[in-house]
């Protein structure tokens, strides 16, 4: 007999809204692993049952905080919905943004590694996360397209690759491993200067 799932509704929103909430500070905490739904049910002050009524299983549960770390931890603190005209300027928010974020909060970076992983045996989180790197991916060619446009990104650059390797920097970036003092605070800098054109040589 399957599990009744919770009806629509403004309150049944709301308090989906807040045991996902839960389960991200639970899984933060615990490790993707670790975590029980037990652990997250307590964490929410709320029974097991009533915790499987909204998600029955713990997967369902898991791919719900993953849409909520991405959109609700990761990017709109960024503020990047914004329509970027300077698609350099979005490009170095990014950075700075991310790198500032994985300094404060590194528990959301460690917990979308773990999440990175489990896709592997997860087709359904193996395809949120493909959406999500895809979308990512497609942000930052199209930011780069705007930044050649302006005559400030070089015309021999592959744009889609130039931006996967973007997309590996950062990845890298918020992992935090143990690097030189202040070599974060200088990452969109150098970025720049790899990406710009070089200047036309002086007779």
């Amino acid at each position: 007999m399957s599990a009744k799932r919770a009806k629509p509704g403004p309150r049944s929103a709301e308090r989906r809204d807040r045991l996902v909430e839960a389960g991200y500070r639970t899984l933060v905490r615990s490790g993707l692993a670790g975590a029980r739904t037990r652990e997250v049910a307590t964490e929410a002050g709320i029974t097991v049952a009533t915790l499987h009524y909204y998600f029955p299983t713990k997967d369902d549960l898991v791919r719900a905080v993953l849409e909520y770390t991405i959109r609700d931890r990761l990017l709109a603190p960024l503020e990047l919905e914004t329509d970027w005209g300077d698609g350099m300027a979005a490009l170095r928010t990014m950075l700075t943004g991310l790198a500032q974020q994985a300094e404060a909060d590194p528990g959301q970076f460690r917990l979308l590694s773990d999440m990175n992983w489990a896709a592997r045996g997860d087709p359904a989180l193996r395809t949120m996360l493909a959406e999500w790197h895809g979308g990512w991916h497609a942000a930052i060619t199209g930011w780069l397209r705007a930044g050649r446009r302006d005559g400030r990104v070089r015309d021999d650059l592959d744009l889609e690759t130039a931006a996967a390797m973007i997309v590996y920097l950062v990845l890298g970036m918020v992992m935090r491993p143990p690097m030189p003092a202040g070599v974060d605070s200088r990452l969109a800098d150098e970025l720049d200067r790899l990406l710009t054109p070089p200047a036309p040589p002086t007779d």
